[in-house]
């Protein structure tokens, strides 16, 4: 089960937050690649310039983001709080997503299993292990043989600069270069070190 946390969390500019959720009874969320796109698709279209994302993986029945929230003026609050205003982003974004995918696949009913969960990543260390977990994510569910190659990853925006969500030049000096990033994700046992982070029930 979640931490009661995880749903509770509330936004804060400048601050880090891990956001994560599966869909309902483990199923697929993701059937295709155009449901892959259209996901990203419209994190641009609510979510973008409301949050700067520093490692994200879509993972056939769950997603991860790593996110920073950013600085509002009080024009762009216009009386609400930022936890307010990032909160009603991500309903939007959520809801959009759900409609389109149940008309696309026939089905009704909720999609994802609750609200989406986020949990503050207030220590250095726990966010650089944390970037590696997301992006490893594809890989542990079985979903590929090498992360590495996982099309719906920051991981090869990272390494190879192109178009995307990503804040790729914040990760690459958060690891002093990308030869140390690429480095960091050489090595084998990264996913046990953030466990003690985590709430028992991540894929």
């Amino acid at each position: 089960m979640s931490h009661l946390s995880h749903y509770l969390t509330r936004f804060e500019s400048g601050k880090f937050y891990h956001i994560y959720n599966r869909a309902i009874d483990r199923k697929l969320m993701f059937k295709s690649r155009s449901n892959y796109h259209y996901f990203m698709l419209l994190w641009k279209r609510y979510l973008e310039g409301y949050l700067d994302v520093v490692s994200y993986s879509l993972n056939a029945n769950h997603y991860h983001f790593l996110v920073r929230v950013r600085y509002f003026s009080p024009e762009q609050l216009m009386g609400r709080t930022e936890h307010e205003l990032i909160a009603g982003q991500f309903k939007i974004f959520f809801r959009t997503y759900a409609l389109a995918f149940n008309k696309n696949h026939v089905r009704t009913g909720s999609l994802f299993e609750g609200p989406f969960k986020r949990v503050l990543v207030g220590d250095d260390y726990y966010l650089t292990y944390l970037i590696h977990y997301i992006h490893a994510n594809p890989e542990k569910n079985h979903l590929c043989a090498d992360f590495r190659t996982w099309d719906w990853s920051s991981y090869k925006y990272i390494v190879k600069p192109s178009e995307s969500v990503v804040d790729r030049k914040f990760v690459l000096d958060w690891f002093g270069s990308l030869r140390e990033f690429t480095q960091f994700h050489m090595k084998e046992d990264q996913d046990v070190d953030i466990r003690s982070f985590l709430s028992g029930d991540e894929d």
